[in-house]
């Protein structure tokens, strides 16, 4: 299970995940990600430094809110530090090419303004 935590840095919502995004809570992490936006919210940042634990399911999931918020004219960016084994996965899956992604919530926050 995932627990979500919400704020408001430099103007950017930001979404920290703690815990595992799997089959068996995307759909409940995406529901609560979408409530927390604004509808005129310009960039989402999910960092994901404390998930544990990424399946196939968290990853539609996460490409799928990608392809919402671009319909939106919004931005989904993650973090992921290089040293995770996610970051390992997610390249392997190729994607950063669909999603921009930085390893530090610094970063993510300098490579957007």
């Amino acid at each position: 299970m995932s627990e979500i935590d919400f704020e408001q840095i430099e103007g950017m919502a930001i979404a920290q995940l703690k815990g595992d995004l799997d089959a068996a809570n995307a759909a409940t992490v995406q529901r609560e990600l979408a409530e927390a936006l604004g509808p005129d919210a310009p960039k989402l940042v999910i960092d994901l430094s404390r998930t544990r634990y990424l399946d196939s399911a968290g990853i539609d999931m996460l490409l799928r809110f990608s392809d919402r918020l671009d319909h939106r004219r919004s931005q989904l960016i993650l973090v992921i530090p290089e040293s995770s084994q996610l970051h390992r996965l997610l390249t392997i899956v190729g994607l950063p090419d669909a999603i921009a992604i930085h390893p530090s919530l610094d970063e993510a926050l300098a490579g957007q303004s």
